[in-house]
């Protein structure tokens, strides 16, 4: 079969924590699969790692002198924008054919996301978009949350499907079924810990980590697990950016800190080899951080992945409890059952209690986070083009 050419507008992917990684996951595994990955990049971001992979870099511009100023907020300049857009991009591209245009539609910026709907309707090409988040969330200002919103509609109703991260997060747009689909963040795929984990854990004091992004309001959460986990005779090790205050607070709080890892894989080989059980924790309340009711922790997918012992601490309402719920995993409490979680500690010094949760996270990795099956499932999105 002759070369593909799928074409990602959006935020440069890369290593780290978030949506990028989660993008570079599936352009990697497009380029294995024989598809030629060309990007356009939002403005201002390193492009060394798609320089590295082989794929060829363009950014935008702003504007031409003869455009007419643009306004993202009005349909009929969005809409001509976006052509524009679309020519300057094919002048890029020159004589390769495109048969595929992915973007991710990040919470913060949908300005590249406008350009891929550009391209794809003036060059009639499926357009499949990636959504992780409610830009709604994010902005403070009620007027502006709601032209975000707007223009995020604009741009799912003229996307051939938009994937979300969950039902809930599906829930919020306006969408006919077909236009509709639930894509889990895709994980990296690590090696499972072997069967006997628990070997070089620690037994007699369980180790429970966290690790990744944060927000403040997550820190007395954080404070409560490692209280509770004290209690039962077991540490909570958070793994985070460095913040002089908040490390503080906890250490303050019995939490024992550390760094990130420079690369996701290396930060994977160390919770393989130290973790007892790996957390998935927000704040108290979802009010204080009200993307959560949306948005799925691409984390729990991850660690399901190193067939680890996880314990999920969220509020109800929160898009990962009603996943837990709706599956009735064992292990999902809210943050403040302290008894709960000091008696799932003390039961993690059981090796066969280890072997039975390892069991259930490997289930659900060779289940509906099997990234093979993710990204067979956004390939499907170009599938009128690969007959």
């Amino acid at each position: 079969m002759a070369s593909r050419t799928l074409l990602y507008f959006g935020h440069v992917p890369m290593e780290g924590a978030g949506s990028a990684i989660i993008v570079l996951r599936h352009l990697r595994r497009f380029s294995d699969d024989g598809w030629d990955v060309r990007i356009v990049a939002d403005w201002g971001q390193d492009h060394s790692l798609c320089h590295a992979a082989g794929w060829p870099v363009t950014q935008l511009p702003h504007r031409r002198w003869w455009w007419l100023p643009f306004n993202h907020d009005q349909a009929v300049s969005r809409k001509l924008r976006a052509w524009l857009w679309a020519g300057e991009t094919a002048r890029w591209l020159g004589d390769t054919k495109v048969d595929g245009v992915l973007t991710y539609l990040s919470a913060f910026s949908d300005t590249l996301s406008i350009a891929a709907v550009g391209f794809a309707e003036r060059y009639n090409l499926p357009l499949a978009t990636l959504v992780h988040d409610d830009s709604r969330c994010f902005t403070p200002n009620a007027q502006e949350a709601e032209l975000g919103y707007r223009r995020r509609q604009w741009i799912l109703a003229r996307s051939t499907v938009a994937w979300f991260a969950s039902q809930q997060l599906a829930a919020c747009y306006d969408l006919p079924s077909e236009k509709t689909g639930l894509l889990p963040p895709i994980p990296e795929g690590a090696a499972a810990a072997a069967e006997a984990h628990g070997v070089s854990a620690p037994l007699e004091s369980p180790l429970l980590i966290y690790a990744g992004n944060y927000w403040p309001p997550q820190l007395p959460t954080l404070a409560a697990i490692a209280g509770a986990a004290r209690t039962a005779g077991g540490r909570l090790l958070a793994v985070l950016k460095e913040d002089a205050g908040h490390v503080a607070f906890l250490q303050a709080s019995h939490v024992e800190w550390r760094r990130p890892f420079p690369r996701n894989t290396e930060a994977l080989d160390y919770y393989r080899e130290n973790a007892s059980a790996l957390v998935v924790s927000y704040a108290a309340s979802s009010a204080d951080m009200p993307w959560t009711r949306t948005s799925f922790p691409s984390k729990l997918i991850e660690y399901c992945h190193l067939a680890i012992p996880i314990l999920i601490i969220a509020p109800e309402d929160t898009a990962v409890m009603h996943w837990a719920r709706a599956r009735h995993f064992p292990d999902a409490f809210v943050p403040g059952d302290t008894a709960g979680i000091s008696g799932y500690v003390a039961r993690l010094r059981d090796p066969s209690f280890r072997r039975e949760r390892a069991n259930l996270a490997r289930s659900f990795a060779r289940g509906e986070f099997d990234p093979v099956s993710i990204q067979h499932q956004l390939a499907s999105s170009f599938s009128r083009i690969s007959q």
